[in-house]
């Protein structure tokens, strides 16, 4: 079986943007990336829970997801600079 591989990237002003739209796009880019349902429920509490609070401190906040090569990951930037960063396995 093939490897499934994609790169993904969003831009926002702030966290009023954020924080809704991410998590649904990570819930759907993880699943359809091939994790388990376990994983995506726990990359989206732990976006809502650390990552979106963290987002409101600046002006721009990036989020890139990545597949390829078993796993998926998430990273998230908040004026340039990593405030966080997921990875899960693909089944």
């Amino acid at each position: 079986m093939s490897s499934v591989g994609f790169h993904f990237s969003m831009s926002f002003a702030g966290r009023d943007e954020f924080g809704p739209i991410v998590s649904d796009v990570a819930a759907n880019l993880f699943q359809q990336a091939g994790c388990a349902p376990e994983a995506v429920a726990e990359v989206v509490r732990e976006l809502q829970g650390a990552v979106v609070p963290c987002a409101g401190r600046g002006n721009h906040v990036d989020v890139r997801f990545r597949a390829g090569d078993g796993s998926c990951e998430v990273i998230v930037s908040v004026d340039d600079r990593e405030i966080w960063r997921a990875s899960r396995r693909i089944l």
